[in-house]
């Protein structure tokens, strides 16, 4: 099974889909999904390590499953402080599209996806555009990579395991969009997407939420 796959969040028990889901339901739902394709696949049983095609295939459809249950979901309230200093709390981020990517140091796909998710940045550096990067590392891990380098370029937030926890999704890097009134447009996994791709996604999504707000 693929790293990203193993970092699971904790998480509500399951709860299944429904018009009055919630994203902690939907994040519920496909965790208790993943766990028992996890368990019960038939290569894993043998001694192997790693999911036969037709799981690899089930989790698919289940990270596709949890993408349409969270959008239009509202996210939860967040109030933050970067390790730039900056402090965003609701009202600084209603009125302003809204790029959330979770990640952490040690995460390979995480670190691997960061051009693509910095073009994003450069692109919209002039426009209504928040970017925050949640990681669960903490400030004196992040700074000496992270800090004014231009690495990654989202405003990075240290120790976001509490916000990861209220989010509920299975695994890291996790990409959210979000609109002005703070609905969820589009989230994606990083098993779901090729590491070059979030740019290509979600750049006219973006377009799209600037122009109706002409």
């Amino acid at each position: 099974m693929k790293q990203y796959m193993l970092l699971l969040i904790t998480i509500l028990p399951l709860l299944s889909y429904s018009q009055d889901a919630t994203i902690k339901t939907c994040g519920s739902k496909l965790y208790e999904t993943q766990r028992a394709i996890y368990v019960n696949d038939s290569t894993r049983k043998l001694g192997l390590n790693h999911l036969s095609g037709r799981s690899n295939m089930a989790m698919q459809r289940a990270s596709n499953e949890w993408s349409e249950c969270v959008r239009g979901k509202k996210i939860p309230d967040l109030e933050f402080k970067t390790i730039n200093g900056k402090r965003y709390r609701n009202a600084d981020l209603r009125g302003k599209v809204l790029v959330i990517n979770f990640w952490f140091k040690g995460c390979k796909p995480c670190v691997a996806e960061m051009p693509s998710l910095n073009k994003l940045v450069e692109e919209f550096r002039t426009k209504n555009v928040n970017f925050i990067g949640f990681a669960t590392d903490n400030e004196q891990t992040l700074k000496p990579m992270y800090y004014n380098t231009g690495k990654f370029r989202f405003d990075i937030v240290a120790n976001s395991q509490h916000v990861a926890e209220q989010f509920v999704f299975s695994g890291f890097p996790t990409t959210y969009i979000v609109d002005q009134n703070g609905i969820i447009v589009k989230a994606w996994t990083g098993n779901m997407v090729s590491m070059g791709q979030p740019y290509v996604i979600a750049k006219p999504i973006i377009d799209q939420l600037l122009s109706q707000r002409r």
